[in-house]
C-alpha cells in the first residue's frame, strides 16, 4: 500500500513535508528491489544537501544505489538506527526506515513530485500488468502415439 500523506519522485524517495521541515526516504517498492540490505550512507545534522545531487547511497546485493532529493537543504536530522539495524528500513520504509530530516533551501518543486495515486500510475508503467496468452495444450505422445 502507498501511503497517501505522502510525496514521491519517479527515483522511488518518498517525501513528507510538514511547515518547518522534509523527511526524506525510500518507498517499499525500491527497498523490495534491492532485498538484502547491506550498508547506508546518510548525511549528519549540520550538512547540507543539494537538489537532484547524491546525498547518500545505500548498498545491497548486487547493487549500489544512489539518493537524492528533489529539493537543496540542510540535514536537521539523520535516522541513526538505520545504520545499526538495516532492517528497520526493510520492515517499515514510511515510519521507522525514513532516512533524513532537513529544513527546505529554496521552494520545493510540486511539479516533480507526485501524489499516492500518480506513484501507483508510475510504477504501473514501469512493470504493465502481465497479458499472458494462454497456449493451446499440446498432444501429449504416449508409448510412440500421440494421444488426441
Amino acid at each position: 500500500m502507498i501511503p497517501e500523506h505522502l510525496k514521491y519522485t519517479p527515483t522511488h524517495e518518498w517525501l513528507l513535508i510538514d511547515n518547518k521541515s522534509i523527511t526524506i526516504g525510500i518507498t517499499k517498492y525500491l527497498v523490495d528491489k534491492l532485498e538484502k540490505l547491506l550498508y547506508l550512507d546518510i548525511p549528519k545534522a549540520g550538512e547540507e544537501i543539494l537538489s537532484g545531487i547524491c546525498f547518500g547511497e545505500i548498498e545491497s546485493l548486487g547493487m549500489l544505489l544512489d539518493i537524492t532529493s528533489p529539493v537543496s537543504g540542510k540535514v536537521i536530522a539523520a535516522n541513526e538506527r538505520l545504520i545499526e539495524n538495516l532492517d528497520l528500513l526493510s520492515k517499515d520504509p514510511y515510519k521507522k526506515g525514513w532516512l533524513i530530516k532537513f529544513v527546505a533551501l529554496e521552494p520545493c518543486p510540486d511539479d516533480e513530485l507526485m501524489n499516492a495515486e500518480e506513484y501507483a500510475k508510475h510504477l504501473t508503467k514501469l512493470h504493465p500488468p502481465s497479458t499472458k496468452k494462454r497456449r493451446k495444450p499440446r498432444p501429449k505422445i504416449v508409448k510412440g502415439k500421440r494421444k488426441r
